[in-house]
């Protein structure tokens, strides 16, 4: 009887073991022209399904580098950065659909 219990409790521990894996993301990036240059300016990633996940980059002064990156969050982010815009991308038409762009 004793085994029995020990089995018991050894299925019931094993059935609580989790994997610690994340399910998978996919971010949907979207860029946007806002000063109509043919050059991208601002790079939304939202990952679908989420509420205060967004963040995007930002190239305020329209120089080809993103100068800014901003998160969407419960609490709104705004850190300095220093990375190129992307060449030969898709460019969505329209102004972002966030709050703050810059």
């Amino acid at each position: 009887m004793r085994r029995l219990g020990f089995v018991a409790l050894a299925l019931l521990i094993s059935g609580c073991v989790s994997h610690d894996t994340l399910p998978p993301e996919h971010w949907v990036v979207t860029c946007y022209d806002r000063n109509h240059d043919g050059i991208v300016d601002f790079e939304l990633h939202r990952l679908p399904g989420t509420a205060d996940s967004a963040w995007a980059l930002s190239d305020t002064k329209f120089s080809g580098r993103y100068d800014v990156r901003l998160k969407f969050g419960y609490a709104f982010e705004r850190e300095p950065v220093s990375i190129a815009v992307p060449k030969h991308v898709k460019i969505t038409p329209g102004k972002p659909p966030v709050f703050a762009t810059r």
